[in-house]
């Protein structure tokens, strides 16, 4: 179990032992991801096992250290404790910057390129719409079709359109 102490000397808030759950793999997840993330960040997804591989190998892109052995202890613990169904398409018009992040494999600056362009000029209407927005690689984009869509709701009651 991760200690307050321990959790401070990593850097991370107190209330970090907390926001995950105790079993195997909590302390790997804590010494190899908390120096950049927040436990909420984690808590507030629920992913299928390949969209926590998918998470952990662009966090190793990204340059977190960890042996393979600790990658798997942590894949293993997310997909444990933080498991969802397989994985409903992600609305790009409603998603917040953790879930561009996560889902749509983006960085934090090509996600606040993307809620700052729909801000400005409204919702996508097609995952092409997002060809035109500077500072988000639509290769990205692309990769993850599967993944992704773009849901227009309307106001007031309205059925949602695609």
């Amino acid at each position: 179990m991760v200690t307050g102490s321990l959790a401070i000397a990593l850097g991370l808030p107190a209330f970090a032992q907390d926001q995950l759950p105790d079993a195997p793999g909590k302390e790997q997840v804590v010494k190899v991801c908390a120096g950049c993330h927040e436990p909420q960040r984690v808590a507030a997804l629920r992913l299928t096992r390949g969209g926590w591989e998918d998470v952990v190998a662009k966090m190793v892109a990204l340059g977190a250290k960890a042996s393979d052995d600790e990658l798997k202890v942590i894949t293993d613990y997310l997909a444990e404790q933080f498991k969802g169904e397989a994985a409903k398409p992600l609305n790009l018009n409603t998603a917040s910057s953790v879930e561009l992040e996560s889902v749509a494999a983006l960085l934090r600056k090509e996600a606040a390129a993307w809620i700052a362009y729909r801000t400005k000029n409204g919702p996508c209407k097609s995952l092409d719409d997002l060809k035109k927005v500077v500072g988000v690689p639509f290769k990205k984009i692309d990769d993850r079709r599967d993944r992704l869509v773009c849901v227009i709701i309307t106001g007031s009651g309205g059925t949602p359109g695609l």
